[in-house]
């Protein structure tokens, strides 16, 4: 058997075995953890960082080393990781091939270690991030991540049920350049925010953070183009979302699961060659699926916390595109705010 991963594919493999493995010993933990004692919220604190809800796996004395071993690990880490893709976009061949490049397995193996590392440092000191920074923080940057992949992927299976939005060639070239960058910080801080601990919630979001790692290391690569590979890691924020929703019994899930399964059904879906009659099939489950909730689950009028999410992923896209347009023309990239051509083509991808 085959250890050392010599192909794009294998990579993807051995990260998915790799998820599986780590949320086992996450689950194995689970005691262990029970002798750090956990803050609790005291609702007459003021609420300094405007945290919305209070974030439960945290100590309730940390100390300089729980803070420390949190706040270095994730700077190294991040740094390292920036470092392989400064080394990717500037010093290295940008031609997409099926097998491994040295920067591929310098970023893997700094994810690999990294992860062990924060595995050991929640077995010993318990706290991540969170117990600085408001738990917002961490979901935005998820946001961040998932708005700019709908904005890259417009160019091949478009924005709105398969039609493609005009965006200027100049404005995919700046989020080829640096969504790296964007993305890496973005699953890293997510990373280092959350202690290994054992909920469904937490472990269903290593497993994405974990995937989305490995992706970031296969840059150049054909499967980074994957867009099987690309919808996987869209997708698994639907059953974290939904399942961290029904663990805070805030009464959101509706919200999460149906918001995200919108943004499937209105974009991610159409990356794939479906018949029509499968894509009608798929638009009528969904509106069968709305009916009987709000009709019968729920009241008609919460049927809009169905949009709420892709009215905030979407506008989030026209939104970066606007400041991107402005800034660009202010410093004198582009002459002119019409888009003058055809996006760029996207390298073969092998899918």
């Amino acid at each position: 058997m085959q250890l050392i991963p010599r192909t794009d594919r294998q990579a993807a493999n051995f990260g998915i075995i790799f998820s599986v493995i780590v949320s086992l010993a996450i689950i194995a933990l689970g005691t262990f953890l029970l002798r750090f004692e956990l803050a609790v919220e005291d609702p007459d604190a003021p609420d300094m960082f405007m945290a919305l809800a209070f974030y439960k796996w945290q100590l309730a004395d940390p100390d300089f080393w729980s803070r420390a071993t949190a706040w270095i690990g994730f700077a190294l880490h991040n740094l390292l990781v920036w470092l392989t893709i400064y080394w990717a976009v500037e010093k290295s061949s940008r031609k997409y091939t099926e097998t491994l490049k040295p920067v591929n397995y310098w970023a893997l193996g700094i994810n690999v270690v990294f992860i062990i590392l924060h595995y050991l440092q929640t077995a010993f000191f318990y706290d991540g991030l969170a117990q600085d920074i408001p738990s917002w923080t961490a979901q935005f940057t998820v946001i961040m991540m998932l708005f700019i992949i709908l904005a890259m992927e417009n160019r091949r299976r478009g924005l709105f049920f398969g039609r493609k939005i005009k965006f200027r060639q100049e404005f995919y070239r700046w989020m080829r350049d640096y969504h790296g960058y964007a993305f890496s910080f973005a699953v890293i801080y997510t990373f280092w925010f959350h202690p290994m601990v054992f909920t469904w919630g937490h472990l269903l979001g290593f497993i994405q953070v974990i995937l989305v790692m490995v992706q970031g290391s296969l840059m150049f690569t054909r499967m980074h183009l994957n867009k099987h590979w690309v919808v996987l890691i869209e997708v698994l924020v639907l059953p974290h979302a939904a399942i961290v929703a029904i663990e805070q019994g805030m009464g959101l899930v509706y919200m999460f699961a149906l918001g995200f399964l919108t943004i499937f059904i209105v974009t991610q879906m159409h990356a794939f060659r479906l018949k029509t009659w499968v894509k009608n099939l798929v638009y009528l489950g969904f509106i069968v699926t709305l009916l009987i909730i709000y009709l019968l689950i729920k009241p008609p009028y919460q049927v809009n916390e169905v949009i709420r999410i892709p009215v905030v992923e979407y506008g989030l896209v026209f939104a970066t595109y606007g400041l991107w347009l402005l800034f660009a023309r202010l410093l004198g990239q582009i002459d002119s705010f019409r888009v003058s051509g055809p996006p760029p083509t996207v390298p073969a991808s092998g899918d």
